[in-house]
């Protein structure tokens, strides 16, 4: 399983990673750590991307990295 491409699809495809999003907004805003933003929305929709539960971390880490490599 390709964990950069199911993040880059996570990223192009659910609402709370565009702007104004709910991990786009706490990350801009620096309302909290953004690893926790992410985490908890990756674990919200692990089944619909069919990710097992110790890939949901991984995820997130590069999730946050292409965020913060866009910016």
């Amino acid at each position: 399983m390709d964990l950069e491409a199911i993040a880059k699809e996570i990223i192009s495809t659910e609402p709370e990673f565009k702007p104004k999003g709910f991990v786009h907004s706490h990350i801009k805003q620096n309302k909290s750590e953004p690893l926790v933003a992410i985490k908890s929305a990756v674990d919200r929709m692990s089944e619909l991307y069919d990710l097992e539960q110790h890939q949901v971390r991984p995820v997130s880490d590069i999730i946050l990295r292409l965020l913060c490599d866009t910016d």
